[in-house]
């Protein structure tokens, strides 16, 4: 995807969580977003447990005389790095941690890299912090508190969007949320449909694959455009099995020659991401291999449910 673009997802995503932590803590959720103007398959499975192994007894004992934040930094990096048991350790310290993290520069560091982590379990482990972080309780009530904010304020649905999609990751009223931010995918406000489609790309359910799609062929927006194609490739929390599940889709909309040239070209490119094929942009040569070799990537992908492409 495109520095330009890129780097506009990030500034954007810090100011919206910035304003967020402000306005959950202080009831005034309605105001979070003035800063941030700029298939039908049904769900499946439990959410991605953020579990590993285990630590060593000189680490676990070193991250257990920190206090909250730190253990939570602490363990946030080992987990990046790939430390056995460092997102088991996630869970344990979940509970204690209540009412106790914020956001500091590292926590935002470290939660960005995580986002893209080629683990799952290490972007489940972000997820729970993060939550925590936003004071947000894995209940209805939080569920019910965004929408609520978003109803009656439409500016604040790119920051509820992307909480909710958190919220729904974690088993917390996924349908209501998918039919809403599924809703939100066709307003007219393009932070609104951007910011919707970054809420789904955290649910990791198969029903998300057909709305990606619809986006990526039907959206007016290219940034929008390029988010459905990036969630459909590598972000968010699909694993890489339910990603092959994508690739008719992509060839149809690669081979389609009503679509612009950009918006091909990315289907091809999410095609080749998600396969880690190198063809070219020939829509015979992915149906080719869609045929012959479609069922064994999905099985080998089944092997390994928790790897997908990522930064490291």
């Amino acid at each position: 995807m495109s520095a330009i673009v890129w780097r506009r997802l990030v500034v954007a995503l810090i100011v919206a969580v910035a304003l967020t932590l402000l306005a959950v803590r202080s009831g005034a959720l309605q105001a979070v977003l003035d800063a941030l103007t700029g298939h039908n398959i049904r769900v499946q499975g439990a959410p991605v447990a953020a579990a590993h192994a285990t630590l060593s007894e000189h680490e676990r004992e070193h991250i257990q005389s920190l206090p909250p934040q730190q253990q939570a930094e602490e363990l946030m990096q080992a987990s990046v790095n790939h430390d056995v048991g460092a997102t088991e350790m996630v869970m344990e310290k979940l509970p204690g941690w209540h009412a106790h993290l914020q956001r500091t520069p590292r926590w935002d560091s470290l939660e960005l890299t995580a986002r893209y982590s080629n683990d799952l379990r290490v972007r489940a482990a972000a997820i729970e912090i993060d939550l925590l972080v936003m004071s947000l309780d894995k209940e209805p009530t939080s569920a019910d508190r965004l929408i609520e904010s978003a109803e009656g304020v439409p500016a604040n649905r790119p920051s509820a969007a992307y909480y909710l999609g958190m919220l729904a990751n974690r088993g917390v009223e996924a349908d209501r949320i998918h039919d809403l931010l599924k809703k939100w995918t066709h307003e007219p406000d393009e932070q609104t449909r951007f910011w919707a489609v970054e809420g789904l790309a955290f649910f990791g359910t198969d029903d998300t694959i057909g709305d990606f799609l619809d986006v990526l062929r039907n959206d007016p927006s290219l940034n929008v455009r390029e988010r459905a194609g990036c969630s459909l490739a590598k972000s968010g929390m699909l694993t890489r099995e339910q990603r092959l599940k994508a690739v008719p889709g992509l060839i149809e909309i690669g081979d389609d020659p009503a679509m612009d040239a950009t918006t091909r070209n990315w289907a091809f490119q999410a095609l080749r991401e998600i396969t880690g094929e190198g063809i070219t942009n020939d829509p015979s040569a992915w149906r080719n291999w869609l045929s012959s070799h479609g069922s064994e990537r999905a099985e080998e992908f089944r092997r390994e449910q928790n790897r997908l492409l990522g930064n490291s």
